[in-house]
């Protein structure tokens, strides 16, 4: 009898291969679609904390929720279209809808900064919701043509380059919403520009997929359209097999929402907080660790679906989130936990992957997909209300407390606003008096954004010792007088200089330096309940011999 934990595939179908024009066509449209969901995810998070349509806080709690929120929204109709029609066709249907998304983001992003300031970056974080509705639906057609694009024995190494190359796109979409968000500040245009024409690379790349027929062209669309999701959860967790898979692939997209939301809040609350640039940066480290592990899965499982290297990678990922909670101060040692993390993830992801794809009736496929996401959207948005739950407890109960100690510094017009990189870091403020009052750092020449200063920039240590903080209607280019109070606070040894138009109240600040350590000590613990939840049943799997 074969062990449970290494299943072996029986023969099929399919006759493709890793080399062929239709694995190679969705690769690509998967890398695209990929980069452009994590790119505006990012540029959209950062747009509106620039434009402070959000606090830090908010914006990064509901980033996730828009994402997933399609998943429960459209899920038992994406299952039933990736079954009924050919998946061929569903994937090049949401690759051309993404042109329309980005076209909607650049929109939003040139409204905002020319004459509609709220509504553009409204619209910009619809687009948000618009990438997680094509997901909702390009995912199930995605996972479930595996099957008929690739032999069975094939699935484990096609999943792990698929897994591998989707990762790679998720770090540089990442890194490349933070980048664009940073360079282009002000002209956040540009952004919209370049995802518009990645989407369309990627509708011509999925053409290159080969016509298949529809794998269930007979089924009847459900009387009612919600009705179907608890009947497929119920039979997604009826079978041994994928119940293990629907548990564990949920579990990955909580901590996946949940370290992501953790990483930002890091950045966001460093004194001085980080630009996008390097938050971005060390976001995108635990892809490049995933995108390392997934394929290292693959070819460890060979022609098996290999269940014990999600056990494995559950006691890796909890003993690095220990790691980089202690050393969560040193940026060197930290960046190297979250790889680590990052890499025994793709550990444990891979083999769950492929046991849905594997155990699935062929016929339902898509369905099982489609209740699969079902049950990640709970874990989606549960790791965004935790997250913001655990923020808000933070506030209240002191573990972050509210600045103290401001200062007012002076009123009049804003003669000088002096930017680098198009952060403000430099400001003169004329009073009615004559007195002129400034304070920050005048900046000197650009630096390069040559490959060694994005490294050295990303691992040295915070060296600024004032920070200025601009209300939204501050003018950051020209300012012309406007006018302005300027108060100080401090936190640590920095200064923050907070500029809002005269009469306004600042915005209340909050110290949420040791926060985030809480936070990856809390998601070691989450890891280990996990852990307890899937060894039983993976152990008892194997010993029963089915």
């Amino acid at each position: 009898m074969a062990d449970a934990t290494t299943l072996p595939f029986t023969s099929g179908t399919p006759t493709g291969t890793l080399g062929s024009r239709t694995f190679l066509g969705l690769l690509v449209a998967q890398f695209l679609a990929a980069f452009n969901d994590q790119a505006i995810h990012a540029a959209a998070m950062f747009y509106a904390i620039n434009t402070q349509t959000m606090s830090e806080r908010d914006a990064i709690s509901l980033m996730p929720i828009l994402f997933y929120a399609p998943w429960a929204i459209f899920c038992t109709v994406a299952g039933w279209l990736a079954d009924r029609y050919s998946k061929r066709n569903a994937l090049v249907f949401w690759k051309i809808a993404e042109i329309g998304i980005t076209a909607i983001a650049l929109v939003g992003f040139y409204l905002g900064r020319h004459g509609e300031p709220t509504l553009g970056p409204w619209l910009v974080l619809a687009t948000v919701f618009l990438m997680g509705t094509h997901s909702a639906f390009f995912v199930p057609a995605k996972y479930g043509v595996m099957p008929e694009i690739l032999p069975p024995h094939l699935l484990s190494k096609g999943n792990g380059l698929l897994e591998s190359l989707s990762f790679l796109a998720v770090i540089l979409g990442t890194v490349s919403g933070g980048i664009l968000s940073y360079l282009f500040l002000g002209n956040e245009y540009i952004i919209g520009v370049i995802l518009l024409g990645l989407a369309i690379v990627g509708a011509i790349a999925s053409s290159l997929i080969r016509k298949m027929p529809a794998a269930n062209p007979t089924r009847p669309f459900p009387a009612y359209v919600y009705a179907p999701i608890v009947s497929n959860v119920r039979a997604l967790l009826s079978d041994p097999y994928l119940r293990v898979a629907a548990r564990g692939i949920a579990f990955f997209t909580f901590v996946v929402a949940f370290m992501r939301a953790a990483v930002y809040m890091l950045g966001e609350s460093q004194n001085p907080r980080w630009d996008e640039l390097k938050t971005s940066v060390v976001v995108g480290t635990v892809a490049l660790g995933i995108g390392l592990g997934s394929p290292a899965a693959g070819w460890l499982s060979g022609k098996r679906v290999e269940l014990r290297l999600v056990l494995l990678g559950a006691v890796g990922m909890i003993l690095a989130l220990i790691g980089a909670a202690m050393f969560i101060d040193n940026v060197p040692v930290l960046i190297g936990c979250i790889i680590t993390i990052g890499c025994f993830t793709g550990f444990y992801i891979v083999p769950l992957f492929t046991l849905l794809q594997h155990k699935a009736p062929k016929e339902r496929k898509g369905e099982m997909i489609a209740a699969s996401n079902a049950v990640n959207i709970i874990g989606a948005i549960a790791a965004s209300l935790l997250f913001f739950t655990v923020v808000n407890v933070a506030h209240i109960s002191g573990l972050a407390p509210p600045v103290t100690g401001r200062q007012p510094v002076a009123t009049g017009k804003l003669t000088t606003l002096a930017l680098s990189h198009g952060r403000p870091v430099y400001f003169e403020v004329t009073q009615d008096d004559g007195s002129i009052a400034k304070g920050g750092t005048k900046p000197e020449a650009e630096e390069s954004l040559s490959l060694r200063e994005v490294a050295k920039h990303v691992f040295e240590e915070g060296k600024a010792t004032a920070i200025l903080e601009l209300h939204k209607a501050v003018p950051i280019h020209s300012p012309n007088g406007f006018r302005v109070d300027v108060s100080l606070f401090t936190v640590g040894d920095v200064t923050h200089f907070d500029l809002v138009p005269a009469g306004e109240t600042p915005l209340p600040d909050y110290d949420n330096r040791h926060l985030p350590r809480y936070l990856f000590f809390g998601a070691a613990g989450l890891t280990f309940l996990m852990f307890l939840v899937l060894v039983r049943p993976i152990l008892r799997l194997r010993n029963s011999g089915k």
